[in-house]
């Protein structure tokens, strides 16, 4: 039995976040255009191959119930606060069935969403099925206007994540403006692990240097190459094994 969550509501011009009672959903109906917005994982990682519930695989993400994404608008003109996002969660034990888990209203760039809601991993630890990705998935799809765009995971325990997200198949591209690099067709962004070393790529997918400040800590990014620096010392601050300043 799924839990009934409490509506919330917040102030004009915030992100409103609704959470109500999972409501099986099946199939979606005729396809609709793309919503022109992107999905950033903040730890990029290789595909996996996910079954949709209902008709074939997809290509979606292996995530870890500790990960997030930022969001970002593909075209001018369109407002993040207009976009409406949908977590699902997918089920395949005797037939398909698609709950819907939480609707956020209203999205606000720079803000880290997380993959799954946190309600939903208490709820799923609890029933002991987080980690069943053979027979459920979870989806964050995107609506604005007459538009729809979705994304599938697949969970797995955060120990497992590190060759997922180390990548080795990727090709570093130089540009005018700096390096990029391209997997999978895409040039990625946020944090990117290459052979085992850390980057960080900006919004348009170029390797930043120097001092960045993400979530709240600083790390160091070598001027040169680009790799995150770490038990070291730079500028009189010390860096821990996780590249944190301290």
């Amino acid at each position: 039995m799924y839990k009934t969550f409490k509506r919330l509501r917040a102030l004009a011009l915030a992100a409103v976040l609704t959470i109500s009672a999972p409501t099986a959903v099946w199939a979606a109906s005729a396809a609709l255009p793309e919503t022109p917005v992107s999905l950033h994982m903040d730890m990029n990682s290789r595909g996996v191959s996910i079954y949709n519930g209902y008709t074939s695989y997809v290509m979606g993400y292996r995530a870890s119930e500790n990960d997030t994404f930022t969001v970002a608008a593909d075209e001018n003109g369109i407002d993040l606060s207009e976009v409406t996002m949908n977590y699902y969660l997918l089920t395949y034990m005797g037939d398909s069935q698609k709950y819907l888990e939480c609707t956020v209203h209203g999205l606000r760039p720079g803000t880290h969403y997380p993959v799954v809601r946190p309600e939903t991993v208490e709820k799923e630890r609890e029933a002991g099925d987080l980690y069943d990705y053979l027979e459920r998935c979870y989806m964050v799809e995107f609506e604005w206007e007459n538009t729809r765009k979705t994304y599938y995971f697949s969970l797995y325990p955060e120990d497992e994540m590190d060759d997922y997200r180390n990548l080795h198949l990727g090709k570093w591209e130089p540009t005018a403006k700096g390096w990029r690099y391209r997997y999978d067709g895409v040039c990625l962004t946020s944090w990117v692990q290459v052979d085992g070393t850390w980057y960080y790529m900006d919004a348009n997918g170029y390797m930043e240097t120097g001092w960045i400040k993400y979530k709240d800590n600083w790390y160091y990014l070598d001027p040169s190459t680009g790799a995150m620096r770490t038990n070291c010392t730079v500028d009189g601050y010390k860096l821990n094994a996780d590249g944190i300043r301290v």
